[in-house]
């Protein structure tokens, strides 16, 4: 039986363990800087975040309610993303 894209995609356990210390790490670097309105901009080691992992996280972070957003940078170490709320946050 055919695999299906989401089983091809699937990340392995070690993967799942970078992602689990970057988004500890994402969570409290944005837990620090935002306030409501403004965008978080988060690097990331381009070494240890791979494109399987950097695509889970912004969608991860997408279902949870941010625009999530790749930026180019000049740093061929380091992933930019900005963090933005979907919506206005009341004030």
């Amino acid at each position: 039986m055919p695999i299906t894209p989401f089983q091809a995609f699937r990340l392995s356990s070690s993967e799942y363990e970078v992602l689990r210390v970057v988004e500890d790490k994402v969570d409290a670097f944005i837990a620090e800087n935002y306030y409501p309105g403004l965008t978080v901009t988060v690097n990331l080691p381009a070494k240890t975040v791979t494109d399987r992992i950097l695509h889970t996280i912004i969608q991860r972070y997408a279902e949870s309610g941010w625009s999530v957003k790749r930026t180019e940078n000049d740093d061929e170490e380091q992933i930019t993303i900005d963090f933005s709320p979907n919506r206005p946050e009341l004030t």
